[in-house]
């Protein structure tokens, strides 16, 4: 994108102090995924996610993290492991308790821009191992698919692509 400056988001840590951060100028996409943390504390961290298309396409669960989806612009469904599929729009969101199985797709007629919030069960403590999302590597090493092996990341559908920015395009919430 010639016309903007694309920021980097670097885990925004919480220790001693609390810490602001923002969801403005989030940059748009054409094609790919983005995953940028917010703030992270020792047993919550926030993070934006964007989709052109795709998303989470396996089932999966999170065994020391419970987490919460909200919609801030278009439109996801979400499939559970006990069957059950529900759509999610703008200002709804899914909250996922620990060890159970989800997956969800973007519906392409517009970016899927969600706010993830996490937090639970951690086997370590303090803020010295983080992903670059800002969670915790204890909490991530939990995450199992649909047949229990750990789950290192997805490389199907939206997600392998390369990352194309949409020239001028930014989540602007108001």
């Amino acid at each position: 994108m010639d016309d903007a400056e694309i920021v980097v988001r670097q885990p925004n840590v919480a220790i001693d102090s609390a810490v602001v951060f923002s969801m403005r100028d989030l940059p748009l996409l054409e094609q790919g995924t983005s995953y940028d943390p917010l703030a992270t504390a020792e047993n919550l961290w926030v993070n934006i996610k964007v989709y052109a298309s795709g998303g989470e396409n396996t089932l999966h669960s999170h065994g020391g993290e419970d987490h919460s989806f909200i919609v801030l612009q278009g439109k996801a469904t979400f499939t559970f492991g006990d069957g059950r599929v529900q759509s999610v729009g703008v200002h709804e969101g899914v909250m996922i308790p620990k060890n159970v199985q989800y997956m969800f797709e973007a519906d392409e007629t517009e970016n899927l821009v969600l706010l993830r919030v996490g937090g639970g069960q951690r086997t370590g403590r303090g803020l010295d191992d983080l992903t670059r999302f800002g969670t915790p590597k204890d909490v991530t090493t939990q995450t199992v698919d649909s047949a229990g092996a750990v789950k290192v990341g997805s490389k199907s559908g939206e997600t392998s692509k390369i990352r194309v920015y949409a020239a001028g395009k930014f989540f602007s919430p108001s």
